[in-house]
C-alpha cells in the first residue's frame, strides 16, 4: 500500500505492481487530506445491531489503524458527524445481513463520511472497547454467531471523567534503518491502552508503559512545512510558559523566535566531516543525551524510504532512536503531548487506571468504630500509627479510637496529650481520640479537654476500674450534650446506664454487644423512644465459644443466634477488642491490627450466603456512625471491595488470624482518600496524611431546622432575653459559642431587652433562615466557626451573587444601618462591608479615627457605645490585638472584627476559603503555600484556622525574620495537616495549588533598614508562573507594594486576586444577612 502524489509516482507503482503480478487488479482510491478518522466496532444479529462503539483516531487519516492513537468515548467529534456514522453502520450491516462482530473506518470532513474499509471480523480495536466500556464484545459476538440471546445495547455507566486512549508499540529500535515515520502500512508490534480523567491524562498515562520517559526539560523540534509550524505554533507557547527549554532546526528556530517564542539554535547534520561547534551540534545534543524529546515532523511524509535513501531528518530520527530518546513524527500527537506535558498532571493510580471481570462494589470511606491501641496513652507508642495502617488495608478511612489501653487509658490532659502526640502526623487515616470516666476523674475532664475529644466513654471491664454506675452520674450530666457517650456495658450494669442516660436525657451509644440479654434490652429501649444505639463486633457475629472452645470473649452459640435476629435494631458493626482478646486467650501471637483487615471479608462472606446485603454493610460501617458520632464528610474517599472471587485471605501482618490459611470470597481492592490512591490489590502507598477529627463534626440536618441549643453546655454565659417582634423562632434556640484557646475570646449573646424590628417582607427572605452560628452574635474569631457554619454561609453567599447579578440590590436589610469604625487606613475591607450593606438595602455610617473624637482621647468602649445607639451592627478595624473583644464587652450590638492589628481578620479568611473553592471547586485535597510576611499577617493566621478544616497541604514560605508563629504551626500539625516550613519558594512550588503571596508590611517594623532587609524577599512574575503548575492561582488580600510583577495582572487564569475581592463582597452581604436579618 502507497500514497500517490504524483503522475511519475503513479507510473512508478503500477510498474512495480504489474512485476509482482500481472493477474490480480491493482486498486486505486482516492487520498482525502486533512480528514479524521473514526472507527466503528459494531455486533448485529441478522442484520440489526445489538451493539456498537464509536472511536476517534488522534492522528488524522493516512495513518494505519494499527499505528493509530486510539480514543473511546470520542472527544472531538461533532455529533452530528457520530449521528451519520452511527446510521451508516446500522445500514451497512443491514445491507450484508451481518450476524457476528464487523468493523468499519470512516472518514469524516466538514461533517461529511465515507467508508475507508468495512471487515467482517473483529478487529484489534475490540477488546480496547470491551475493556473501556465494561461491555464485553467478543462474548456479545460470540453468542450471536452460536445463535443464543443477547440483550442488545446494555446499560454503559460511564463517569463524564473517564476516557481510554490506546497507543501503539514500536520496535524501530530492533530494525536497523528502518525510518521511524508513520504510513498508511502498519509499523507497530504492538499497542497498550490506559485510562484516564481525560485524553491528555490518558493518553500520557499511555505512553509512559510503552516505556517512553517525559522530557523534564529539553526538547528539540524538528518541522518541515509552514502549516505544521503554525498549527504547533501554540503548544511551542505553552511549553516555553511551563518552563521548558526548545530547540530547534535552522527553520523552525527562525520561525517560533520570529514569533517571539525563544527556541534555541542548533546546526543541521553536517556534509563530510565538516567540524561543528558543540552548543550549536545537534548531533552533540542526540549523542549525549542533552535532548529529552524530539518531535521530526517532516515535510514529505509520503512513502517509508528505504536505508540506503539518506536524509538529514532520516539520519536525525535514526539517531533519535539508536540513544533511546522519545520521538513523535506527527503533528497531532505532539499537541496532544505538549498539552498533557504542561498540565504537569499527578498520574497518580486511581479508581480509573483498572477493569476487572469480578463483580466489584463502591463504598464510601468506612469507619473503625472503637478501634483499639493497646498503648494508645504510652508515650512514643506506634499503636496507632499500625492501627491506621491495618485500617486502611482493611478498608476503613476513619478509625474511632478506644480511649481503653491495657497499659494506661485516656482518663486526663496527661494522658490525653500523650494520646495527641502518638497521634499527630503518624496516622494512615482519619482518626478521633475520646476519653473514659471512671468515676473520681470528674475534675480531669473539664470544658477544654471536652473539646479535644470525640466521645465520652463510660468503661465495664477489666481494664479501666469504674467505681460505680453512680459514681459516673455526674459526668454523664455534665458532659456536653452534642457529643456522644459511648460505653461497653454488659448486664447488669447495662440497665442501669441506660436508666441514667435516659434521666439526664442523653442518647448513649452501647458498644460490642454480645448476649441475648443485652441486645433485648436495648430493643426494649429502642421501643421506648430512648436514644440508644448500639454495634456488635465483628467477631461476634461469625464466631462462638463452639469455634474456640473455652473462650470467654466470644457469645455462646445461642447469644449468636439472637445477634443475627435483632440486625434490624443493630445500628453498626465494629472491630473493637473482640480479636485482640480472643488472640490473648488463645495464646496466639497479637497486635494492634488484629481482626481490622478480617472484617469486610466476613461481611461480604454473608453478603454471598444471603444473610446480609452491600446496603446492611454501608448503613452499619458508614452511614450511621457518621450520624451517631458527627463525622464530617470525607469527600473523594471511597472503598472499592471485590466479590464473588475465591482469594486466599493475606494477612499484612505477622499477628494471628482465624481465617488465616483459608479462602474468603469477598477482598478490599482499592482504597481512596482524598482522591488518592493508598491501597491497591494488596499493596499498600499509605503514608501518614490522617487528621484528627476529635473536634469536628457534621450536622445531616437542614441548618434551619437544628435545635443545638444545648451545645457548649459547659459556657458560662448567661442566656440571653430577647424580644423580637412577629418571630417564630425565639432567642433561647440559640447557641453558645464558645473559645477553647487559651486568649480568651468574646463571643457572648447580646445583651437582654434589646429591641429587633420585624424584617421587611421579602420574597427573598424566606430563602435566608436564622442561623444560630451568626444571627446577632458578635463574629470576632475564626474560632467560633464550625466547618458546616461555613458550608452554610458559603452557600448563602452563592445565593448572593446569584442575586445580585440578576437584581443588582436585595431589600433584605431595609431600615438597618451598619457602622464601620476604621482606626486604620482601608480600601478594600471598608468598601466591601460598605457596598455589601447596600447591596442588601441597608445604611452605612462611616466613623474614621482621625475624624471622630478619637483624636480627643475617646476609648474604645465609649466610641462603640456611642454608635450601637445610632446603628444595628458595628464593624471595627484597630491596630491591637484583642481589640475587636474588647469592643464586644461594651456593644450591644453585634461587632463584626475587621482585623485587630496582627491579631485575625475572620472576613477575609472566609472569603479566601470561598475563592478557593469557586476557582478551583474544592479545597479539599490541595497544597496552599503561604508565602511573605507570615509573622505579622492576620489575614494568613485567620487563613490557616479554616484550610484545617479541610484536607490540605500546607507550605508555609517566608524569611526567618517573617516566619509563621509556631503556635499556629504546631496546631496545623496536631490537627494532622502536612506542613513543610521553608524559605525558598522553589522547594515547594511546582506541587503548589494556591501561592497565597502577602504584603510586608511596613507599618509593622520599628525601623526602616529592618524594612528594607527583607521587602524585596519574593516577587512573583512569569518566570516564576513558568516553574509552576499551569492550573495554580494566584491569591493576594491586597494592597500590594512589589510582590507580585504587574505583568501577571494580564495572566486571567492565574491572577484571581481581583476577582478575591468580587467573591469578598458576597461573602460579607451572606455574614450580614446572617448576623441581622
Amino acid at each position: 500500500m502507497n500514497v500517490v502524489s504524483s503522475a511519475d509516482d503513479l507510473h512508478n507503482y503500477l510498474t512495480q505492481a504489474t512485476a509482482v503480478s500481472r493477474d490480480h487488479p491493482v486498486v486505486i482510491t482516492k487520498y482525502i487530506e486533512e480528514a479524521k478518522e473514526i472507527e466503528v466496532d459494531a455486533v448485529a444479529k441478522d442484520g440489526k445491531l445489538v451493539m456498537h462503539y464509536v472511536s476517534e483516531h488522534i492522528e488524522n487519516a493516512g495513518v494505519h489503524s494499527g499505528d493509530a492513537t486510539l480514543v473511546l468515548p470520542p472527544q472531538d467529534l461533532d455529533p452530528e458527524t457520530v449521528r451519520r456514522i452511527e446510521d451508516a453502520t446500522a445500514k451497512i450491516g443491514e445491507a450484508l445481513n451481518v450476524t457476528g462482530p464487523y468493523n468499519i473506518q470512516f472518514l469524516a470532513k466538514n461533517n461529511q463520511i465515507k467508508v475507508i474499509e468495512c471487515n467482517l471480523r473483529a478487529a484489534r480495536s475490540f477488546p480496547f472497547v470491551s475493556k473501556v466500556t465494561g461491555v464485553d464484545a467478543i462474548e456479545m459476538a460470540t453468542k450471536v454467531m452460536l445463535g443464543i440471546p443477547v440483550d442488545p445495547y446494555p446499560v454503559i455507566d460511564l463517569p463524564p471523567d473517564y476516557v481510554g486512549v490506546k497507543v501503539p508499540q514500536f520496535s524501530f529500535s530492533r530494525l536497523s534503518g528502518a525510518d521511524p515515520v508513520l504510513g498508511v502500512e502498519m509499523a507497530s508490534t504492538g499497542e497498550v491502552a490506559c485510562f484516564g480523567k481525560n485524553k491528555y491524562e490518558a493518553y500520557i498515562k499511555a505512553l509512559l508503559s510503552t516505556g517512553i520517559v517525559l522530557p523534564k526539560q529539553n526538547i528539540l523540534l524538528s518541522i518541515g512545512s509552514f502549516k505544521e509550524k503554525l498549527e504547533m505554533l501554540p503548544a511551542a507557547q505553552k511549553l516555553v510558559a511551563a518552563g521548558f527549554t526548545l530547540f530547534g532546526t535552522s527553520g523552525t528556530a527562525d520561525f517560533f523566535n520570529e514569533h517571539n517564542v525563544p527556541c534555541k539554535y542548533l546546526e543541521a547534520l553536517p556534509e563530510g566531516d565538516t567540524d561543528q561547534k558543540t552548543e550549536y551540534s545537534l548531533t552533540q545534543h542526540l549523542a549525549s543525551n542533552v535532548i529529552e524529546l524530539y518531535i521530526n515532523l517532516p515535510s514529505k511524509n509520503r512513502y517509508r524510504r528505504p536505508a540506503s535513501y539518506s536524509t538529514k531528518g532520516y539520519r536525525t530520527r535514526r539517531m533519535a532512536i539508536d540513544f533511546d530518546i522519545p520521538l513523535i513524527t506527527n503533528v497531532k500527537c505532539a499537541k496532544i503531548l505538549a498539552e498533557a506535558l504542561v498540565r504537569r498532571m499527578p498520574l497518580d493510580v486511581s479508581e480509573v487506571d483498572s477493569k476487572t471481570s469480578h463483580t466489584t462494589y463502591f463504598l464510601p470511606g468506612l469507619i473503625n468504630i472503637c478501634a483499639f491501641a493497646p498503648n494508645i496513652a504510652i508515650p512514643g507508642s506506634t499503636d496507632i500509627t499500625e492501627v491506621s495502617k491495618a485500617s486502611v488495608c482493611g478498608g476503613f478511612t476513619t478509625a474511632l479510637l478506644s480511649p481503653i489501653g491495657l497499659h494506661n487509658s485516656i482518663i486526663d490532659d496527661q494522658t490525653l496529650t500523650i494520646a495527641q502526640k502518638n497521634a499527630g502526623g503518624a496516622s494512615h487515616c482519619n482518626y478521633s481520640l475520646s476519653v473514659a470516666a471512671t468515676g473520681d476523674n470528674i475534675k480531669d475532664i473539664n470544658e477544654e479537654m471536652a473539646a479535644e475529644v470525640k466521645a465520652l466513654y463510660l468503661p465495664f471491664n477489666r481494664l479501666v476500674t469504674v467505681l460505680s454506675v453512680t459514681g459516673i452520674s455526674s459526668q454523664v450530666q455534665q458532659w456536653p450534650a452534642d457529643k456522644p457517650i459511648v460505653t461497653d456495658a454488659k448486664s447488669p450494669h447495662l440497665a442501669s446506664v441506660l436508666l441514667l442516660a435516659s434521666l439526664h436525657s442523653r442518647k448513649i451509644h452501647v458498644t460490642s454487644v454480645r448476649t441475648k440479654e443485652d441486645i433485648q434490652l436495648i430493643r426494649l429501649s429502642k421501643e421506648r423512644k430512648l436514644g440508644v444505639t448500639c454495634d456488635v463486633s465483628v467477631y461476634s457475629l461469625f464466631f462462638d465459644q463452639l469455634s474456640f472452645p473455652g473462650t470467654t470473649c466470644l457469645p455462646s452459640r445461642e447469644d449468636q443466634d439472637a445477634l443475627w435476629a435483632s440486625l434490624d435494631i443493630i445500628d453498626a458493626f465494629s472491630v473493637g477488642l473482640v480479636p485482640y482478646q480472643l488472640a490473648l486467650e488463645l495464646g496466639q501471637d497479637v497486635s494492634p491490627r488484629s481482626g481490622v483487615e478480617e472484617t469486610l471479608p466476613l461481611l461480604l462472606g454473608a453478603v454471598k450466603d444471603g444473610r446480609l446485603t452491600f446496603d446492611d454493610i454501608k448503613s452499619r460501617l458508614h452511614d450511621n456512625p457518621v450520624r451517631i458520632f458527627n463525622i464530617p464528610d470525607q469527600p473523594h474517599t471511597k472503598v472499592e471491595v471485590v466479590a464473588n472471587r475465591p482469594t486466599p485471605f493475606r494477612h499484612k501482618s505477622k499477628c494471628w488470624s482465624p481465617l488465616q490459611g483459608k479462602s474468603v470470597v469477598g477482598t478490599v481492592n482499592r482504597v481512596l482518600i482524598q482522591g488518592r490512591t493508598v491501597f491497591l490489590d494488596g499493596a499498600s502507598f499509605t503514608s501518614a496524611i490522617g487528621r484528627d477529627l476529635s473536634s469536628a463534626s457534621f450536622s445531616i440536618t437542614k441548618h434551619a431546622d437544628r435545635d443545638r441549643a444545648s451545645r457548649g453546655s459547659f459556657a458560662s454565659f448567661p442566656k440571653p432575653s430577647v424580644e423580637v417582634s412577629q418571630s417564630p423562632l425565639s432567642a433561647s434556640s440559640l447557641p453558645v459559642v464558645r473559645s477553647t484557646t487559651e486568649t480568651t475570646t468574646i463571643v457572648a449573646q447580646l445583651p437582654p431587652n434589646r429591641y429587633v424590628p420585624a424584617p421587611p417582607s421579602n420574597a427573598f427572605l424566606s430563602t435566608v433562615p436564622r442561623h444560630p452560628a451568626f444571627y446577632r452574635k458578635h463574629i470576632l474569631s475564626v474560632k467560633q466557626f464550625k466547618h458546616q457554619d461555613i458550608h452554610d454561609l458559603f452557600d448563602l453567599a452563592q445565593e448572593m451573587r446569584v442575586q445580585v447579578e440578576r437584581n443588582g440590590t436585595i431589600d433584605l436589610l431595609k431600615g438597618k444601618v451598619l457602622c464601620t469604625l476604621f482606626y486604620e487606613p482601608s480600601t478594600r475591607t471598608s468598601s466591601s462591608f460598605e457596598t455589601a450593606m447596600k447591596r442588601l438595602g441597608g445604611e452605612v455610617v462611616q466613623v474614621t479615627a482621625s475624624t471622630s473624637s478619637v483624636v480627643k482621647g475617646e476609648t474604645i468602649a465609649d466610641t462603640v457605645r456611642t454608635m450601637a445607639c445610632y446603628t444595628d451592627a458595628i464593624v471595627i478595624r484597630h491596630p491591637a490585638v484583642g481589640s475587636a473583644q474588647t469592643a464586644a464587652k461594651f456593644s450591644p450590638v453585634p461587632v463584626l472584627n475587621a482585623g485587630d492589628g496582627v491579631g485575625e481578620h475572620p472576613t477575609q479568611a472566609l472569603l479566601d476559603v470561598y475563592t478557593i473553592r469557586s476557582e478551583l471547586g474544592t479545597v479539599n485535597g490541595r497544597t496552599i503555600t503561604l508565602l511573605g510576611d507570615l509573622k505579622n499577617g492576620r489575614t494568613v493566621h485567620s487563613l490557616v484556622t479554616f484550610l484545617l478544616f479541610y484536607s490540605v497541604r500546607l507550605n508555609f514560605v517566608s524569611p526567618s525574620l517573617l516566619a509563621m508563629p509556631d503556635s499556629i504551626i504546631n496546631a496545623a500539625r496536631r490537627a494532622g495537616a502536612s506542613v513543610t516550613v521553608c524559605e525558598s519558594l522553589d522547594d515547594v512550588l511546582a506541587d503548589t495549588d494556591v501561592l497565597y503571596v502577602t504584603r510586608v508590611q511596613k507599618e509593622r517594623f520599628t525601623s526602616e533598614a529592618e524594612w528594607q532587609s527583607v521587602a524585596s524577599s519574593y516577587v512573583i512574575n512569569h518566570a516564576v508562573l513558568a516553574r509552576a503548575k499551569p492550573d495554580m492561582i494566584v491569591m493576594h488580600p491586597l494592597p500590594r507594594v512589589n510582590e507580585i510583577d504587574a505583568e501577571v495582572d494580564f495572566d486571567e487564569r492565574r491572577a484571581v486576586y481581583f476577582r478575591q475581592m468580587r467573591y469578598g463582597l458576597f461573602v460579607r452581604m451572606a455574614l450580614l444577612a446572617s448576623v441581622l436579618a
